[in-house]
């Protein structure tokens, strides 16, 4: 088995800041503490991880993601989905050999708990491929200021607003709506005048 190669990192100094100073920044960098994570559990796979290309690597994968390049995002969820979905698999299968309650109750629970997260990165995969209608609607609104989304109901034109005020106007003053009913008052005050003169006639007739 070949030794753990060692990772010794060679600070740049720069103008105006110590070498404190300089070292802190470079531990808490997330380029440095994602290749620190790698470093440290790649005794499984390999012992010849290089620290400070790991550290290149996750910066050229950020670099891509600010301009908009998601496929290696897309790669690790997809490869994190399929390795929790083993990690189910394989639990299930030791539960399902166990004869003590207690040990088959934890290998259960954790089995379930594989699944869930399993089935909640395949829906951020999805999320990340497919955005909602809402996050497009977000994204509309923020981009155009302010809008107001009626869905459904239609909207008034200006002429309508201008023909429903008029409308109002004359209820108030009672012009127009009373015009209607002035012909109405007319015509039957027509018909009774008429009628008045015919029975004039025959009181007239009925007296001579």
């Amino acid at each position: 088995m070949s030794e753990k190669k060692q990772n010794n990192v060679s600070l740049v100094r720069k103008e105006g800041v110590t070498l404190e100073q300089q070292a802190t920044e470079y531990i808490l960098d997330p380029k440095t503490l994602g290749a620190l994570i790698i470093d440290g559990n790649n005794s499984n796979v390999s012992t010849q991880v290089d620290m400070e290309y790991a550290r290149e690597v996750i910066g050229q994968g950020i670099d891509e993601v600010k301009k908009g390049d998601l496929s290696k995002l897309e790669e690790m969820l997809y490869s994190q989905a399929v390795a929790l979905n083993m990690m189910f698999s394989n639990l299930s299968r030791r539960a399902s050999l166990q004869t003590n309650v207690d040990i088959k109750t934890t290998l259960t629970n954790l089995c379930f708990k594989a699944q869930n997260q399993s089935r909640n990165t395949i829906q951020t995969l999805i999320n990340l491929k497919q955005p909602s209608q809402t996050s497009f609607i977000k994204q509309a609104n923020i981009a155009n200021g302010h809008q107001q989304i009626n869905n459904g109901v239609a909207q008034s034109s200006p002429e309508n607003l201008s023909n429903q005020s008029n409308e109002l106007l004359e209820v108030q003053d009672g012009k127009w709506l009373d015009r209607g009913k002035k012909a109405e008052t007319e015509g039957v005050n027509s018909e009774l005048e008429t009628m008045g003169e015919i029975h004039r006639g025959e009181n007239s007739s009925g007296q001579s």
